[in-house]
């Protein structure tokens, strides 16, 4: 990289660097406010406010890179035109590709850090970060899920500490089969099997039960069995569809495991490829501000090229969303839909940056 090229990486830098910053503060604070609204417990210190919404960071960080990215492309050629740099640049031969190739690899570069690294350690502190705000649930309920099993711990007044394993369960239907159930009461403790059963309305219907009582050992066989819970269908599938809490190197783990539990919907793959190519739809997003943002002249009113900016990277978003609803909608192939939401863009900003070559 020769030193201009490394003088624009530089530059990309310090805006991202900067933009992010100010943007991650702005939204964090306004995170904070939330935790304090949903923490209502007037133990809570506000260390302990502060504490949780840095679980969000990187999860906050995720979602408002893309403007990041707009902003900061804004602020890099404002600062080359009023210093003249890029009009220098231009002079001793560089087109306006050759300014915006280190601009597109620092942002592709963040991109790669961002799925990479940031992913995974978002990932991670968003499970934490729901776990303290649930707390309250798990007093009562609890549910893990794995590959295979999906793990049910289960408080009632009536029924006691139920520890609840179902290796089969339709969550669509809520029909479940091969069932075990602990079932902990202090007086009468038992060891439940279930050949098949339903969870409708708070409660588990259970069919063919056998019942082995712990502390007599034996059993007793019943045709069926009602067993009260905590929670509903929504608590389960909020359990095991929850994308921001699954690393990008687990999504084709974790869709196996949405389609055992029939839950599987393509939308959720539409939001794992999004979030592998963002790094390539960042650059794009860059190219595109680029276009509208070298073509502003000196000393021209700055808030207008950002107003710009944003409105253009909102449209770009808007598009996105649009054309996802098209692709769930039509069954359409989705790197196809991919193709669409790139070349627009990319051909609206070469359009653009090809208007500033020609001047």
């Amino acid at each position: 990289m020769n030193k201009i090229n490394s003088y624009i990486f530089k530059i990309t830098n310090r805006y991202v660097v900067i933009n992010l910053l100010i943007v991650l503060s702005l939204v964090s604070f306004i995170n904070l406010i939330e935790i304090a609204r949903n923490l209502t417990d007037e133990n809570q210190k506000v260390l302990n406010y502060f504490l949780l919404s840095l679980y969000k960071v990187p999860t906050i960080i995720n979602e408002i890179l893309p403007f990041v990215i707009i902003i900061s492309i804004s602020f890099l050629f404002r600062y080359l035109i009023n210093n003249n740099e890029l009009t220098s640049m231009r002079n001793i031969g560089y087109s306006i590709f050759d300014i915006f190739l280190p601009v597109g690899i620092y942002i592709f570069l963040f991109g790669l850090f961002n799925l990479f690294l940031l992913n995974p350690f978002s990932a991670n502190l968003e499970k934490k970060y729901e776990e303290i705000l649930n707390k309250k649930n798990s007093d009562v309920y609890s549910i893990k899920i794995s590959s295979d099993i999906m793990r049910i711990k289960n408080i009632n007044d009536d029924s006691g500490l139920n520890f609840i394993e179902i290796k089969k369960i339709d969550v669509n239907n809520m029909t479940a089969n091969d069932i075990i159930i602990l079932k902990l009461d202090g007086l009468n403790d038992q060891l439940i099997t279930a050949k098949n059963g339903k969870i409708k309305n708070k409660k588990f219907y259970l069919n063919k039960v056998r019942l082995f009582d712990i502390d007599q050992n034996n059993y007793i066989e019943k045709k069926n069995l009602i067993l009260d819970l905590n929670f509903s269908k929504e608590n389960i599938i909020n359990s095991i569809i929850n994308f921001k809490n699954v690393p990008f190197y687990d999504y084709l783990n974790h869709t196996k495991t949405l389609k055992k539990f029939n839950i599987y919907s393509e939308e959720i793959s539409l939001y794992y490829l999004s979030q592998i190519l963002n790094p390539l739809f960042f650059v794009m997003l860059g190219f595109i501000v680029l276009g509208f943002s070298a073509k502003f002249k000196r000393n021209e009113n700055f808030f207008k090229i950002l107003f710009i900016a944003i409105l253009i990277g909102f449209m770009i978003f808007f598009l996105r969303e649009i054309i996802f609803k098209i692709t769930l909608s039509y069954n359409i192939n989705f790197f196809f839909s991919y193709v669409i939401i790139f070349m627009l863009p990319f051909l609206l900003g070469l359009y653009k940056v090809l208007q500033i070559e020609n001047d």
